[in-house]
């Protein structure tokens, strides 16, 4: 047994690295008892060592290496603890939870919005990456799992099963280590920080008369097997200007009750990763980068966030059933979620890649759901023999099209709301004839002539080539690279003519033949009739009927003209003056656009005077609000060359992996392990394959000694 001591980091206190246990693991039966012992006993000494160096060597990090019968050098076989204090985390209320997104200069904004000239902040942040792992052959990860799954009767829709397929969750190829290295190689000099959020377990107690009285506060946590210990803990590791922080399940979940296996409870905790940039990639560890990309890819300045989505798999807006399979449960609990909130229609499906999250964004989703994003953090399983009631969100899949339907909800209020209603809610033939005549339709006398419009899509030229490019290069980001954008907020709402089966995204360039363009019909009767009140039309367009939300963007698109959606906002004159007496009731809820945090559209106050919350500030501009509040929800759609494939058996496998070697176009890259036969053998394929294309080991890896001919 070895001791080193190195010089304490800053703010290190809660992380004293324990220990490393050499384990051979065998996949994925329960740890015998005799095993568990042994396991145990080291963990007590590891307990004992971290007691007294928490009391003789507060300035100092403790690393204990362990060399024993089982240790015949560093292998991935070995497994690997760090210590750390539990963070006692405020609860958030909803209001509180708000952080501002992205913000372009005021001194362009109107311009942007008004006329399409390009807006953005040239300096271009770096984006951090956040991984999700875990190493399922772990012994505590086990002895937990079994431990967890005796508290669920046999009928538990969430208690865990045992079958073939499971078995593929725990085993590793060292697919981490080169998702870390792929996204390094290609990505490096637009790279943050790299985050890794990782399991945790309880302190073992492996005697009664034990009295460790710091283990309730503590918690084992998971490293990688070949992450070099010495150089790191809670300063993070470096390789050259890129930084790698381990961070536990236990630090993030708003309410933590125990180690977690279930993914999905793991997503949904991920906007609460401290110190992570509002804007970051998400990555699974079979997730790859394998070819040099632009930050074009996820997020600039210039057109926000880029989302991926097949719009040729559509999600339906009704809740899963016993007969739902798979992942489309969580997609499905949250279409119908996004349904209840903005109105019922078929979503397209979120890429299985790389994809950037907004964590102001993510955090505004759970201030409206906050039910939900709890009751599924609070599942440590998922469902096996669903669904539960209800099953757990997706939250990649909520995140995505949350911020398309709010882009979508706030051109529509910006316009109904802002613009034509009037100032105390008024809806009258006065607001109605405005309306209908700014949509192309005629009025004469007390109604309009006709009951409806047809509208046909106008040419645009927000994504047209070569102006993208230039406004790419004049803002920092030297180009698209390999990322092509189809569509864009400012140019409407992306899923109006996508319907039940789906469609390609429409475009509005001029390689269309104008006969081509999408055409819609807006009635006066079903859209615009029967209401007083501006915000009861709003209700009505944008939800209730949301074919008339959808068509009324297309028309103010097409009244805006070639660039900009100047035909959506408020005149420049429009403002709202505060209400005699009353004060502001959260200056951060005023100071942050948006419209009301409410899990079903019926129950939303979208009066103006509401939504804006003017209190003891004095007069402001609707024109102003309106656009920070669409300043926050600013997409693109983007496509980029792509790979989905899964390893089966050794021979699919091999013509797999040539196969994607071939491909030089490919960016984002994903391969699953869905092996049935052959394991060893695929195994030593795939880890080869990895090793020859990412073979260069970044400077927070410990050395390892060559395994059946492979280093890795």
């Amino acid at each position: 047994m070895r001791f080193f001591l190195s010089p304490a980091r800053p703010n290190n206190a809660d992380y004293l690295p324990l220990s490393q246990l050499p384990y051979e693991p065998t996949l994925p039966t329960p740890t015998s008892r005799s095993r568990a012992s042994s396991i145990r006993l080291r963990l007590l000494v590891g307990a004992l060592l971290a007691t007294a160096a928490i009391g003789l060597f507060a300035t100092s990090r403790l690393l204990v290496d362990y060399e024993d019968d089982f240790d015949d050098g560093f292998s991935l076989h070995q497994t690997f603890y760090l210590p750390f204090r539990v963070p006692r985390r405020a609860p958030q209320d909803s209001l509180s939870a708000l952080q501002p997104a992205h913000a372009l200069p005021a001194s362009c904004l109107d311009h942007y919005f008004s006329f399409g000239i390009p807006c953005y902040v040239p300096e271009t942040p770096r984006l951090d990456f956040v991984w999700t792992w875990v190493n399922g052959s772990d012994p505590l990860l086990l002895e937990a799992k079994e431990d967890a799954r005796a508290q669920y009767s046999q009928d538990d829709p969430y208690r865990p099963v045992d079958s073939d397929n499971q078995e593929r969750l725990y085993r590793d190829h060292d697919e981490l280590r080169h998702s870390l290295r792929s996204v390094l190689a290609h990505f490096r000099t637009h790279m943050g920080t790299a985050y890794l959020l990782t399991s945790d377990f309880p302190v073992p107690a492996t005697d009664p008369q034990l009295n460790f009285s710091r283990a309730a506060d503590w918690r084992l946590g998971q490293v990688p097997q070949w992450l070099d210990l010495r150089q790191g803990a809670a300063g993070g590791w470096t390789d050259e200007d890129v930084t790698l922080k381990v961070v536990h399940h236990a630090e993030v979940f708003d309410d933590y009750n125990g180690t977690v296996f279930n993914s999905l409870a793991i997503e949904s905790q991920l906007a609460h990763v401290q110190g992570v940039t509002d804007y970051f990639v998400y990555m699974n560890d079979d997730l790859y980068i394998p070819t040099d990309i632009l930050p074009a890819t996820f997020f600039t300045s210039a057109y926000g966030v880029v989302l991926h989505l097949d719009s040729s798999l559509m999600v339906p807006p009704s809740r899963p059933t016993q007969e739902t399979p798979g992942e489309w449960r969580g997609m499905g609990e949250s279409n119908y979620m996004l349904s209840e909130r903005f109105g019922e229609r078929y979503r397209p499906y979120v890429m299985h890649e790389a994809k950037i999250v907004a964590r102001p964004l993510l955090l505004e989703a759970q201030a409206i759901w906050r039910a939900a994003f709890a009751r599924s953090a609070a599942h440590p399983f998922r469902e096996t023999a669903g669904p539960g009631d209800p099953a757990d969100i997706n939250t990649l899949f909520l995140h995505g099209h949350f911020l398309v339907e709010r882009a979508r909800e706030g051109m529509i209020w910006s316009w109904v709301v802002g613009r034509v209603g009037g100032v105390a809610d008024e809806w009258g033939l006065g607001e109605a004839r405005r309306a209908w005549e700014e949509l192309g339709g005629v009025w004469e006398g007390e109604g309009p002539s006709a009951r409806e419009v047809y509208v046909r899509s106008g040419y645009r030229e927000t994504l047209e080539g070569g102006r993208v490019e230039e406004t790419l290069r004049e803002s920092g980001v030297d180009g698209l690279g390999k990322t092509m954008y189809v569509f864009s907020s400012l140019d409407g709402y992306a899923y109006a003519t996508l319907g039940t089966w789906g469609a390609p995204f429409p475009s509005f360039l001029r390689d269309v033949y104008e006969e081509e363009l999408p055409v819609c019909r807006i009635g006066y009767d079903e859209c615009f009739a029967g209401y007083d009140s501006a915000s009861e039309v709003f209700k009505n367009v944008a939800f209730r009927r949301p074919e008339c939300g959808d068509c009324v963007i297309s028309a103010l698109v097409r009244a805006s003209g070639r660039l900009g959606v100047s035909a959506f906002l408020p005149d420049a004159e429009r403002t709202l003056g505060s209400i005699p007496g009353r004060l502001s009731s959260n200056t951060k809820l005023e100071d942050i656009p948006h419209l009301p945090l409410v899990e079903r559209w019926v129950d939303g106050d979208f009066r103006l005077r509401e939504v804006m919350r003017t209190g003891g500030r004095g007069r402001r501009s609707v024109r102003q609000w309106t656009e920070k509040l669409l300043e926050r929800y600013r997409y693109v759609i983007g496509w980029t060359p792509s790979m989905f494939e899964r390893l089966y058996n050794p021979e699919q496998a091999a013509e797999t992996l040539r196969r994607v070697e071939e491909n030089e176009e490919v960016a984002l890259l994903c391969i699953n392990d869905d092996v049935e036969e052959g394991a060893e053998e695929v195994a030593q394929l795939f880890r080869a394959w990895q090793e020859g294309r990412w073979g260069v080991p970044a400077r927070w890896e410990r050395y390892q000694k060559p395994r059946g001919g492979v280093l890795g």
